[in-house]
């Protein structure tokens, strides 16, 4: 049993979605920050865990399953984590398989917008650096930075793939009910990630508490201190759980390094109890 007080990343990315690291190599990096559990959260895709839970058992770190998906609600694009799940799950694995093909194939209709509109890249280009991961936006953006058509990641949403912009693609959508009942399917808890100033639209708080989420994404590189503060304050009055994670890619993109920010093992603890 890990120290309640002992330190946590509950959001990181393997290069089997869109980060740049294996499984074994985020061990070894949380390891040398001294954590003490985490949970590699890669979007749309469970296929890295295998590899991360074995990694796992030759170090000192607790793994902890995790996933991330994209919903939709009330017009937000809102993300929802789930943990503590089996992730061999059938129906799991099934709709994850279709979000990995409905991936692709957004990717390449993005890659054909940005052609229209004077942008080359080429699809072989974005799909070596998502490697064995599933294809996703910031793998476009990493390559429009590459070829200097932009000037950081960022701006390539900004500028040309983020919503609204001329090589927007939307993608399917699912809702919050839907996927906190199939993360609970297979045995887990579903945490709605990094809020932001949607903690304060109380219509998607009762929505996101209604659909049965455990607790709230508290700490984040993007939330500053009076979120941090209307979150906590929020996860009190629903009883939630408050967790956090430094939402870890690679070091270009991210404002923050494994177990730079997180949250207590207290917070694994509550999320169990809520099973």
């Amino acid at each position: 049993m890990q120290n309640p007080q002992s330190l946590c990343d509950l959001h990181i990315h393997s290069y089997y979605s869109d980060g740049a690291l294996s499984p074994g190599e985020l061990v070894r990096k949380s390891e040398e920050a001294g954590l003490s559990a985490i949970s590699i959260t890669d979007h749309d895709t469970v296929d890295g865990l295998s590899d991360a839970l074995e990694s796992a058992e030759s170090s000192c770190i607790e793994m902890i399953t995790g996933v991330e998906f994209n919903i939709r609600e009330a017009g937000k694009d809102v993300h929802l984590l789930g943990y503590l799940f089996d992730h061999r799950d059938k129906k799991l694995v099934d709709l994850l398989n279709s979000l990995k093909e409905a991936r692709k194939a957004r990717a390449e209709s993005i890659v054909s917008k940005l052609a229209c509109a004077g942008i080359s890249i080429d699809m072989e280009e974005v799909r070596s650096l998502s490697g064995r991961g599933t294809v996703g936006r910031l793998h476009i953006a990493r390559v429009l930075l590459e070829k200097g058509y932009v000037d950081d990641i960022q701006e390539g949403f900004s500028k040309y793939i983020g919503e609204g912009r001329p090589a927007f693609v939307p993608r399917i959508i699912l809702k919050a009910a839907d996927t906190v009942s199939l993360i609970r399917s297979a045995g887990g808890v579903a945490v709605w990630a990094h809020p932001g100033a949607l903690i304060r639209n109380r219509g998607l708080v009762k929505t996101m508490v209604d659909s049965g989420i455990s607790g709230i994404e508290t700490v984040h590189p993007n939330h500053n201190s009076e979120i941090v503060e209307k979150i906590r304050s929020v996860a009190q009055e629903k009883g939630l759980v408050t967790t956090g994670g430094s939402d870890y890619h690679f070091d270009e993109a991210m404002k923050a390094a494994i177990g730079e920010m997180g949250t207590t093992y207290q917070a694994v603890i509550d999320l169990r109890k809520m099973i």
